[in-house]
Parts: structure tokens; C-alpha cells; sequence
């Protein structure tokens, strides 16, 4: 049996969706024993109703009732949650591959498989999603950076993006270019850019 590398499943949870209690403690015990941290989910609205946000993988089974796996899927991508998927069923076609991989799975497992199989599939999603993590957590950054900005910084940051000078935002806002500076430089440093330039880049990378 393969067992993940420690940097592969340190910060990551596996999601367990499934609406089978058996097969939810199978995979628990699987998971356990080559190391992963995972919790399981009895139907898709579970897992929504309890994920806290952190970097995961999601293994769904998509023949569940209520909430099919491809609509819990949308509803992931919708939600821009911070986990990747890897689809379990019993009936895969290419229509289905092409489906589920559109709604953002990263890879499709057809049952039955055996252990080796399973880690070796998700071994590989992981790995695909280092990128996928990466930038999310550059975003959260962002957006954090973005959150402790005073509503007065806010609107100049906005002006900035909009190609106003200092100038042109203290007419604007009806402040003098001095107290506009100060916001200018505030808003700067506390979105770790060192121009105006890169400020931009970065709300076009990260802020939309």
C-alpha cells in the first residue's frame, strides 16, 4: 500500500461524502491508517453545513440522493470553497468523466477499486492541487489585507484602481492632496504593494 508523503497531507482534510455509513468507515479506517485526517459526511448539504474553510479534498460518491454529487460539485465551485474532488462511481462513461471534470473534479474513480487504487488516485489529486491551494491562500491573504482598510482608505484604493492621481481623488473626495497622500500610503502598505502598478496587478490577480 501507498502511503502519502508528510508534505502531501499535513494541512489537508479528506471530506468523505457519501450517504452509506459502511462505506463512509471504510474509507475512515483507510484513511486513517496511511495517515490522512479526514471527516465524513452523510450527504452533500453536511459537508457544506459543517466545512470550515480549510484546504481539502473532497471524496463524494456522485449517486447520492438529495444532492447528486455533480450539483454538489456546482455548488462548490459556486461557493469557491478551498477543497478539490475526486468522484467515486459505478458507472462511468466518458459523458460522465467529461461532466464531472467540467464541474471541477479532479479525477474519476469507478468502483469497484481496491485500496491501492484509491490512495494512488488521490495521491494524485493532491498533487494537482498544490497549485489550486497555493493561489487560494494568496487570495485569502488578499482579502484579509483588503478587510483592515477604513472606509476612507476603500474609496481611495478605488480611485487608485481607476487611474485617479492624488490630485484628482482629493477633488474628488473633497480633501486636501496631503490627507489623500496619507491614505495613498496607507493603503499601499497595508496591501503590500510598492506601486501603483502592482496594486493593480494585484486586484486583477487576486481582489476579483
Amino acid at each position: 500500500m501507498t502511503t502519502p508523503s508528510t508534505d502531501s497531507h499535513n494541512s489537508v482534510t479528506i471530506h468523505v461524502i457519501d450517504d452509506d455509513r459502511g462505506i463512509r468507515e471504510a474509507l475512515r479506517r483507510l484513511l486513517y491508517r496511511a495517515g490522512y485526517e479526514s471527516r465524513s459526511h452523510s450527504s452533500g448539504a453536511a459537508f457544506l453545513k459543517s466545512y470550515d474553510g480549510a484546504p481539502g479534498c473532497v471524496i463524494l460518491d456522485l449517486a447520492m440522493p438529495q444532492m447528486r454529487g455533480e450539483a454538489l460539485l456546482e455548488e462548490i465551485a459556486r461557493r469557491r470553497l478551498n477543497v478539490v474532488a475526486l468522484v467515486l462511481t459505478g458507472h462511468a462513461t466518458i459523458e460522465s468523466a467529461i461532466r464531472v471534470t467540467r464541474a471541477g473534479a479532479l479525477d474519476l474513480l469507478e468502483k469497484p477499486f481496491d485500496n491501492d487504487q484509491l490512495l494512488s488516485a488521490l495521491g494524485n489529486a493532491l498533487c494537482k492541487a498544490q497549485p489550486i491551494f497555493a493561489r487560494q491562500a494568496l487570495v485569502n491573504d488578499y482579502q484579509q489585507r483588503h478587510a483592515s482598510l477604513t472606509p476612507s482608505e476603500r474609496n481611495v484604493m478605488d480611485l487608485i484602481l481607476a487611474g485617479l492621481t492624488s490630485q484628482d481623488i482629493a477633488a474628488r473626495l473633497g480633501n486636501s492632496k496631503k490627507t489623500i497622500d496619507i491614505h495613498r500610503a496607507r493603503v499601499m502598505r497595508k496591501m503590500g504593494a510598492g506601486s501603483t502598478a502592482e496594486l493593480i496587478i494585484d486586484w486583477t490577480t487576486l481582489g476579483k
